[in-house]
């Protein structure tokens, strides 16, 4: 299915289904962000800083920030390991 016809079976919700699917999204969002959150322990910050110092040396912060842009751009779920 398409974005465009998600978009289009979204439209045609009504106001019950549409709070349900706000809902969803709003506890999905959630699990997204809090996935995505650093627990001590699991990542060495300066070797951490240390890669991006690296990576970002030579850049303007325009080019900089273009890359950051693109690597946010889309957020794709890992893959499920039972399937």
């Amino acid at each position: 299915m398409s974005l465009g016809e998600i978009i289009s079976a979204v439209d045609r919700l009504s106001p019950e289904e549409w709070r349900q699917l706000r809902e969803y999204m709003e506890r999905r969002e959630a699990k997204i962000t809090h996935s995505k959150e650093l627990h001590a322990g699991t990542v060495d910050m300066d070797t951490l800083m240390q890669a991006l110092a690296e990576i970002s040396a030579g850049l303007s912060d325009e080019e900089f920030a273009e890359i950051e842009c693109a690597m946010n751009e889309e957020y794709i779920e890992p893959m499920n390991e039972d399937e």
